[in-house]
């Protein structure tokens, strides 16, 4: 039989655990054109970031952005990474470099930049869908 202080130490270290997890408000989903442009038509806002994992701009925007995916300032749009050694169509479909990040809301592109590695930068480009 479960004792009562079992079932409390048991209840208290869950709450511990659940309070020092930061929940991310967003995170990065596969590049898919199908579902990138379903999101693009909902109007809601939609964030591609056109990645290279060897890409040293990449690699600092993928930082930058992983310390904002836990801002819930940014949970209302839907983010999305091209693969770019592995997407080349969709990349020349694009018309981007590698790091780039593209903003699209009511449907429409709002913001298209390429090669910054500030966290000022970051912000300025998911600013024009927040």
């Amino acid at each position: 039989m479960i004792s009562r202080r079992s079932i409390l130490i048991a209840a208290a270290t869950a709450l511990a655990l659940l309070s020092t997890g930061a929940a991310n408000a967003f995170e990065f989903k596969a590049y898919d054109q199908a579902v990138v442009n379903k999101a693009i038509t909902t109007g809601k806002p939609v964030v591609v970031h056109v990645f290279a994992p060897w890409c040293l701009q990449c690699r600092a925007q993928e930082a930058i952005l992983n310390r904002l995916s836990t801002d819930k300032a940014y949970d209302g749009a839907s983010y999305f990474r091209v693969d770019y050694d592995n997407q080349k169509d969709v990349v020349a479909a694009l018309g981007v470099p590698r790091s780039t990040l593209i903003t699209y809301k009511g449907g429409a592109e709002v913001e298209r930049k390429s090669w910054g590695t500030s966290q000022q930068w970051v912000v300025d480009v998911l600013a024009s869908v927040n």
